[in-house]
């Protein structure tokens, strides 16, 4: 069967396309850079800007079933929720009734409606009514939160629980999370059979249950004690979304969750053929999600405290510490008295400029060489610092190791060529 795939780079499509593969189906993934995966077959195109039934047209020859897993969960610059949840929609919904493409299966979520309280929420319900009123054999399915180890939100969700206490949200309403794994099989099962044609399928857990409840579970999964948790008033959950810097956690998010995200699984475990399994990681995976998890805020935090030893450092040469003194150790290092002062509102601007660098996640090459410098360099000029029984110079070493370690995530981070 040829299948044009949606959305085929995020969460839900990297692993749908590998299924669709290992059951046989030829597939078509559309993506703004050209592929070069001899498995598929790619159609350079920007999703966003395929907004008349016309631009959709040449790209839906030969394709037996549509799937539209393209999703945003906030809107940017460059990306806006009535260009990709809406526009693009329904200008390719209009095209498959022109050229004939019977079957095409949305990929929404679970509260959309055109009246719903989040522009999120009500972007993904009007595309939904779109599709509805066609004359298509269509198929709309509605995933409660996805439980998926490689998940952005997952990982958030998964980080925020390894925490040594929670947050209970005060108002949150029961949530139904489902696990990725039967979301696949569910996709895969209804494109080898014309299963649930003009039926909306709400994809959810097992039981609704409190966040809070699931949130434990997750902890409990990872082989962690149940946390002690911490009530956090509606008006709180706000303030907090304005101040992290995090997309998946907003004001709109809390609304969801104080909204609810549960509904009745029957017709979804029907179709699975068994009941669906619950949204936590497996006995297999728990160890390899735990570590993330842990990363995930550890990680940060170590970042935050090599950035503020640079600040308080600059700070405490520039205020605290006798002037005099300092440039007396500058002396002893061999720097004549007409080049002190230069040396020393240098090193304190640096250092500056370096907390900075460490908060944006930057500079960590040039970091590693000036400690070591530094460290070399009063080794050789100031061997009492290394053997001070406060050890202030040898407390380079676990700074040094930091900087490498942040160095080496930089790299791997970086896009292959």
């Amino acid at each position: 069967m040829n299948i044009l795939l949606l959305g085929g780079s995020g969460l839900i499509g990297s692993r749908l396309s590998k299924a669709l593969l290992a059951a046989g189906h030829n597939l078509t993934l559309l993506s703004r850079s050209a592929g070069n995966a001899a498995d598929y077959t790619y159609i350079q195109a920007d999703f966003a800007a395929l907004q008349s039934a016309d631009d959709w047209l040449p790209h839906l020859a030969g394709i037996d079933i549509v799937i539209n897993a393209v999703g945003i969960f906030a809107e940017s610059a460059r990306q806006k929720f009535a260009d990709i949840h809406i526009a693009a929609p329904q200008a390719l919904f209009a095209a498959c009734e022109l050229t004939g493409v019977r079957r095409v299966i949305q990929v929404s979520a679970l509260g959309a409606a055109p009246n719903a309280p989040t522009a999120y929420w009500r972007s993904k319900g009007i595309a939904d009514a779109s599709l509805a009123a066609s004359s298509l054999d269509w198929t709309i399915i509605r995933p409660s939160l996805i439980y998926a180890p490689e998940g952005a939100s997952c990982r958030v969700f998964c980080s925020l629980v390894t925490l040594p206490c929670i947050a209970n949200l005060s108002g949150a309403a029961n949530v139904q999370p489902v696990h990725i794994d039967d979301l696949i099989t569910l996709l895969v099962k209804l494109t080898v059979q014309a299963l649930a044609i003009k039926q909306v399928i709400n994809a959810i857990g097992p039981e609704a249950m409190p966040l809070s409840h699931w949130w434990q579970s997750l902890r409990l999964a990872m082989g962690l004690a149940p946390a002690f948790s911490i009530p956090l008033a509606p008006w709180l959950q706000n303030m907090a979304a304005r101040c992290l810097p995090s997309a998946l956690l907003t004001t709109d998010s809390f609304t969801m969750l104080r909204s609810g995200n549960s509904a009745d699984s029957q017709l979804f475990a029907t179709l699975l053929g068994r009941a669906p399994q619950p949204a936590l990681p497996t006995q297999q995976d728990k160890t390899e999600v735990k570590r993330h998890a842990l990363l995930g805020w550890l990680l940060p935090l170590l970042q935050i405290s090599v950035a503020l030893v640079w600040l308080c450092t600059a700070a405490v040469c520039l205020w605290a510490w006798p002037r005099a003194e300092s440039y007396a150790l500058l002396g002893k290092t061999g720097i004549p008295s007409a080049w002190q002062p230069l040396l020393f509102y240098g090193s304190v601007a640096m250092d500056s400029l370096f907390g900075v660098l460490c908060l944006l996640g930057k500079g960590w090459r040039m970091q590693l060489y000036l400690v070591l410098a530094y460290s070399i360099i009063i080794a050789c000029k100031l061997p009492e610092f290394l053997w001070h029984p406060f050890g202030p110079l040898l407390k380079n070493l676990p700074i040094l190791a930091l900087l490498m370690l942040f160095d080496q995530l930089a790299y791997l981070k970086r896009p292959e060529k």
